[in-house]
């Protein structure tokens, strides 16, 4: 796993590849002029909220952009590549945080969509919902 920018393009085309499925069905010019808008909007937005946030890459299967700050771990983002999903890489990624928090004894939080197949993935590692907006993002926690 390598630590690079958030803003390396090959982060950005992972993060790309999840905004696209969303715009399935929409002609390509539109599609792209959304992904590109949306792309851009969120990691601007990361970057604004997490400055300190770094990104770690396993190339071509995925990313996470951590925060760290005040002896607390955040997962700022994560996301696997559409062909390397169910081969483990999400896991190892967050495997990998995981082992550091407890190492560390710090907490580890994130925030995600409240009905996100991924909030029972967080959940089976440990997370409890801990605040948020219950129809819209909630906030994890894991001790």
């Amino acid at each position: 796993m390598d630590e690079v920018s958030i803003d390396d393009p090959r982060v950005q085309e992972i993060a790309a590849e999840e905004i696209r499925a969303r715009f399935a069905g929409l002609p390509d010019g539109v599609a792209a002029s959304l992904v590109s808008a949306q792309l851009a909007a969120k990691f601007r937005s990361l970057i604004a909220q997490h400055p300190d946030a770094v990104a770690h890459l396993i190339a071509g299967y995925g990313y996470r952009v951590v925060a760290r700050a005040a002896g607390v771990i955040r997962l700022c983002d994560i996301a696997v590549s559409t062909p390397a999903r169910g081969r483990g890489y999400g896991t190892l990624l967050l495997r990998d945080l995981l082992d550091e928090a407890d190492a560390a004894g710090a907490p580890l939080e994130l925030s995600v969509w409240h009905d996100a197949p991924a909030r029972s993935w967080y959940e089976r590692h440990g997370f409890v919902v801990v605040g948020g907006d219950p129809h819209a993002y909630i906030d994890m926690r894991r001790e």
